[in-house]
């Protein structure tokens, strides 16, 4: 199936639709719309927009959400056990160890090699990077590109 129309009927179409003489809006319609805005313009602070309601509020819902969200923490607390919370926070610290010693690791090779390796080093990872985006967006180009048919 053919995404694109046929040249010859789209030619066809749109000279057809030129020989079609001007249709003019209908009288009525600026005033129907101005009614429309009106109406809209008239109606209650909470069928506006979020940020178009009064500041104290929208101070007042942001303080209730906070309310509900705190609440539905201590709740989800209180259901858990408490083992497993120690449990979970056990694997936090040992996740915080291993992110500890590879920044030493880090510090102890930023000691070791000298600032200009360091930056040719860094100058190669940027370029490596820049090149794999370019490379991915010629690919995308080239896979995405509508195809002439004959």
């Amino acid at each position: 199936m053919n995404p694109e129309p046929d040249a010859k009927l789209a030619a066809a179409l749109h000279a057809e639709l030129r020989k079609l003489p001007p249709h003019p809006a209908p009288a009525h319609l600026v005033a129907n719309v101005l009614a429309a805005l009106a109406v809209r313009e008239a109606g209650a602070w909470w069928e506006r927009s979020w940020f178009e309601w009064p500041r104290a509020v929208r101070q007042l819902a942001g303080a209730a959400t906070g309310v509900m969200v705190a609440t539905l923490i201590a709740v989800a607390l209180l259901v858990l056990n408490l083992d497993s919370l120690s449990a979970w926070a056990a694997s936090a610290s040992e996740a915080w160890s291993v992110a500890s010693a590879l920044g030493n690791v880090f510090a102890l090779l930023g000691r070791a090699v000298p600032g200009p390796a360091l930056a040719i080093l860094g100058l190669l990872v940027a370029a490596s990077y820049l090149c794999a985006i370019a490379l991915g967006t010629v690919f995308y180009r080239y896979a995405c590109q509508r195809r002439a048919t004959a």
